[in-house]
């Protein structure tokens, strides 16, 4: 009968080391494992009890949406008119007269989104608000967009980042009827005249 050589038997033992380790490593020993369940059951309530304050939220705003409107900085230094709100309060507009500009049948304005609930640019980041500058054809019911500007706070306040459209390429979007957008272009139209 032949002896393991040495080599075989030091391997044999490294391996059955490394398998110990290894299941002891990723075992989970009762503190951990209530702990974890404690960590785990506290996550859960804190995100139910963030979820109530949500709808709560969400049902204020449904009630009475002038209600979070009138919690923003109207901004008149700026010119900043009120425009209009979600019936269930889920955003605000605004519009300005300053820095209109007019060229023929189109006209150049900014406008302003202000939200309750964080919201997502095309790059990801978080806003509240923002301010676009925006261009109407007052001829072809139509509008694009030349600039948006968006803000981590509302009333446009907070880290900025922006969104510019060489004014060539701008796509034009038409202005459907009974929306949000036609309101603010008769006005854009009404009021360069």
């Amino acid at each position: 009968m032949t002896q393991p050589s040495s080599r075989l038997i030091a391997g044999t033992l490294a391996a059955g080391v490394c398998f110990f380790h290894t299941g002891i490593g990723s075992a989970q020993t009762p503190e951990q494992t209530k702990m974890w369940e404690a960590q785990r059951a506290q996550a859960q309530e804190e995100a139910k009890a963030k979820a109530e304050r949500l709808a709560a939220q969400r049902a204020a705003r449904k009630e009475n949406p002038m209600g979070w409107v009138g919690t923003l900085n109207p901004m008149t230094a700026g010119g900043w008119q009120f425009r209009g709100v979600a019936p269930d309060g889920s955003w605000a507009s605004f519009s300005t007269d300053h820095q209109m500009k007019r060229s023929g049948h189109l006209i150049t304005v900014w406008l302003r989104e202000e939200y309750p609930e964080p919201q997502r640019n095309t790059g990801g980041d978080i806003y509240y608000s923002y301010v676009e500058k925006i261009q109407y054809d007052c001829a072809n019911e139509r509008a694009r967009a030349l600039l948006i500007i968006y803000y981590s706070e509302n009333n446009i306040t907070g880290s900025e980042t922006s969104e510019a459209t060489d004014v060539k390429q701008a796509a034009w979007v038409p202005i459907v009827p009974g929306t949000q957008s036609e309101s603010v272009y008769q006005w854009a139209c009404a009021a360069a005249k």
